[in-house]
């Protein structure tokens, strides 16, 4: 008789496809979830006692590939949790623990599939229609902000001329403007990225049915790790 596939809780599959196969949009947070919580074990493996909820917002990634727009309307670039804590937990780690990858079963075969899926937005990046969305979004965020932002990538030459404000501004300048630059994004860039998704989400339906049996796995191996979605 066949064997039937192995049962996994379908939130738990969609999180690991999130995080497998990143766009824009409100599937970032469930991606973020997955990834903080293979952070988290790795610090456990390592002795740590991470202390922050997997819901933590502090910890963006690639925003300017995938930005959850929502997100950044309403908490701005970073935010959450303190930096301080983590760097304090991150401290206390023995020396001769050389990486966070958590020791999950087939963590490694889920890893190798965020890089091949970062070829495939590369090449998206390149369609025509993104290409034309470029200058209008980098003249919008200058209008916007006056800072200098280049056609070839807006959102990284933005995202970078953010950070270097940030570091020159004191807190309360920074807590006073952060959201002028935050709302600037979201509203520059919503074209931009609402058409890189749509661009992305047929891709990322074949990625899926060609890697199911590595994201079912990893799924079921995450829940015996403890994840909860």
């Amino acid at each position: 008789a066949p064997t039937s596939a192995p049962a996994v809780d379908p939130q738990v599959l969609q999180d690991v496809i999130e995080a497998s196969f990143m766009v824009p949009g409100d599937g970032v947070r469930r991606a973020m979830r997955v990834r903080e919580f293979n952070r988290q074990a790795g610090i456990r493996k390592c002795g740590g006692k991470p202390t922050r909820s997997l819901d933590t917002i502090f910890e963006r990634w690639d925003q300017d590939l995938f930005p959850d727009m929502n997100l950044i309307r309403e908490h701005g670039f970073g935010g959450g949790d303190s930096v301080d804590d983590d760097e304090k937990i991150l401290e206390t780690l023995p020396a001769d623990c050389s990486n966070l990858f958590p020791l999950i079963p087939d963590f490694d075969k889920w890893f190798a599939l965020q890089g091949a899926w970062h070829d495939v937005v590369l090449t998206k990046l390149q369609d025509p229609t993104m290409v034309s969305l470029r200058k209008p979004m980098a003249t919008c965020l200058t209008d916007q902000t006056g800072l200098k932002v280049t056609a070839d990538d807006p959102a990284k030459t933005y995202l970078k001329a953010v950070t270097e404000r940030w570091l020159k501004l004191s807190k309360a300048d920074w807590e006073a403007q952060e959201q002028g630059y935050a709302d600037a994004f979201v509203d520059c860039g919503r074209e931009y990225y609402d058409t890189l998704t749509k661009l992305l989400l047929p891709e990322r339906d074949k990625m899926v049915e060609q890697n199911r049996e590595v994201l079912t796995s990893f799924a079921i191996h995450l829940v015996e790790a403890g994840y909860v979605p």
